[in-house]
């Protein structure tokens, strides 16, 4: 059931709810297909590198975190900008680092991978719970599994493999997705009730 918030709080993701849908749809497909080619193909060499699938995962990754600083640009007047701006920054610098250190050994990508996953996923949590926003399960549900695959990577309690690192990365993709596109789907609500009402 969608709840009725206040018609002013959220106002301002009204002019994006297109956007933020779509954005979220296509997370969530990059998210199924990285994680199923993780774990179906994980021999696979990118960019002539034995790292799986985490190129591509790491450059998903680095465009989200440049829309999330576009968005952090867009609601600069706005009361979640510090907010976006963290969220932003945190995937650029994480993606642009993996991407320009694959011809590392997995041992030294997998405490960041497993600091990063801890890092989202807590702050999704706490995020979610502090704006209540009708989609804050989907939202709490991510972020307690990238936390879960943040503590798996750390705890190395499936080795230390690249596949493996791409998964658990392609896992938060996909939940990351998810909980967008409910939002987007709970904004195109909000849109339509305003419209009649």
């Amino acid at each position: 059931m969608i709840s009725t918030e206040s018609k002013t709080e959220f106002d301002h993701f009204l002019n994006q709810r297109n956007t933020l849908l779509v954005r979220g749809l296509a997370l969530s497909i990059a998210g199924i297909l990285l994680t199923v080619l993780s774990a179906l193909a994980p021999g696979v060499r990118i960019m002539n590198q034995n790292s799986s699938w985490l190129p591509i995962v790491s450059i998903v990754i680095l465009v989200t975190g440049f829309m999330a600083c576009y968005d952090t640009f867009l609601q600069r007047q706005t009361k979640e900008f510090y907010v976006n701006l963290q969220i932003g920054v945190l995937d650029t610098v994480f993606g642009l680092i993996v991407l320009t250190e694959l011809n590392k050994s997995s041992d030294k990508l997998i405490l960041l991978a497993a600091a990063y996953l801890l890092i989202k996923g807590i702050f999704r949590i706490f995020a979610a719970y502090s704006v209540r926003f009708s989609h804050f399960t989907a939202a709490t549900l991510g972020g307690l599994i990238s936390v879960i695959m943040g503590m798996i990577l750390w705890q190395e309690w499936f080795g230390t493999s690249m596949w493996f690192i791409s998964f658990c990365l392609s896992v938060d993709i996909m939940t990351r997705g998810w909980a967008l596109t409910r939002f987007g789907i709970w904004l195109k609500t909000q849109y339509k009730l305003n419209k009649a009402g």
